[in-house]
């Protein structure tokens, strides 16, 4: 009978020390944990930070990354546009062309088929950028327009 107790005595001797570190643990993790109120201004503020502008990159040859490169290059938001989306999109083509595909929130708004020249590229990526920059500026006036109930007269 003694030696079943000294054998109690060794199994509850090591359990009784292993749970103390653990009571120890989870106090600190209690005094860790952010208050509800911190928890809660955190969400705030990161609600905040929000990308304005994307441009998603999804070329696969050297037509369409030269592409992509003049374009972001060129590629200034207009101060005010909020929350696009911009997917410069390739396909590549018979021979040495590309089709390149550039679409804004979702919404084609160019598609055409390119040649390995650089000077046509350049000019064609120019050409997009000043499009799209005219496009954002359009749709957002006109959704100021909307939001106050009035309509654009005229398209410039």
């Amino acid at each position: 009978m003694l030696v079943v107790g000294v054998l109690l005595c060794v199994l509850v001797l090591p359990n009784a020390q292993a749970q103390s570190p653990m009571q120890q643990d989870t106090t600190a993790r209690r005094q860790a944990a952010p208050r509800p109120n911190q928890f809660e201004e955190a969400v705030r503020s990161s609600a905040d930070l929000e990308v304005d502008g994307l441009v998603v990159d999804e070329t696969i040859t050297k037509i369409g990354r030269d592409f992509y490169d003049v374009f972001h290059r060129q590629w200034e938001a207009p101060p005010s546009a909020k929350n696009y989306t911009i997917l410069i999109k390739e396909r590549p083509t018979r021979g040495n062309g590309a089709l390149i595909q550039v679409t804004l929130n979702d919404e084609l708004l160019f598609e055409q088929q390119l040649m390995p020249r650089y000077d046509a590229i350049e000019e064609t990526a120019t050409y997009v950028a000043e499009g799209l920059f005219d496009y954002l500026v359009r749709n957002q006036l006109q959704q100021q327009l909307e939001a106050e109930g009035r309509q654009q007269l005229e398209v410039f």
